[in-house]
């Protein structure tokens, strides 16, 4: 009996220790990974380099890959190009190719599907804008000082108008308490889609006030 009860008493204690280590496996979320998510298409070089990781909108380690925009696809030739921006009327999508040890932008998925939400109005002709926001940060506070089109400016107004208000809700994360960056560029893509059956014409007419030539 007195071997049968020690018995018990090893499987029991052994049953509380494989519980505890299961629970506290759970609690600490199991081991961390960094791994990227694996995307669809073919994967291709970071912008940046490859030293630098990628992150999308909703804050997560991405890799670039022929599904993703052209936008998104081809090498950086400016040093302070952090992200680039895709809008269409369905979809919001961002990548931060630079400095996401440093800075990085708050998740915001209401307000990325705002964003949006204001093509749908536009959607009466295929057709691609673009245009380069250039923001400069308080060296000390990190916050924002000015926002403005550098480069390249959308030939749409309105489009650029939609443009700094998207910059201007953002909300940026930074790594210390005095900002390492202070100065970075937003290039913009945004694509309507004619999804009416307005002619091309008409609306050339109705946005003749709307272009400006670049």
């Amino acid at each position: 009996m007195f071997r049968v009860s020690v018995f018990r008493t090893f499987l029991a204690g052994f049953a509380v220790l494989y519980c505890l280590s299961f629970i506290s496996c759970i609690s600490s979320g199991g081991p961390t990974s960094h791994t990227p998510e694996t995307p669809k298409g073919e994967v291709l070089p970071n912008p940046a380099g490859d030293s630098e990781e990628i992150i999308d909108e909703e804050g997560r380690e991405v890799k670039i890959s022929t599904a993703d925009p052209i936008s998104f696809q081809g090498l950086s030739k400016d040093s302070a190009e952090y992200f680039r921006v895709h809008i269409t009327s369905e979809s919001y999508q961002v990548r931060q190719i630079r400095g996401s040890k440093f800075i990085r932008r708050k998740v915001d998925k209401g307000g990325d599907a705002l964003i949006s939400e204001e093509l749908v109005k536009y959607n009466r002709i295929n057709f691609n804008d673009d245009g380069i926001i250039l923001v400069i940060l308080n060296g000390n506070t990190g916050a924002v000082e000015t926002i403005r089109f550098n480069t390249r400016v959308p030939r749409i107004n309105n489009l650029a108008k939609i443009i700094q208000n998207d910059v201007t809700r953002w909300s940026m994360e930074h790594s210390e308490e005095k900002p390492v960056v202070t100065k970075y560029q937003i290039h913009y893509t945004i694509k309507l889609e004619n999804k009416s059956n307005t002619t091309r014409d008409t609306v050339k007419e109705e946005l003749k006030g709307e272009v400006k030539k670049r």
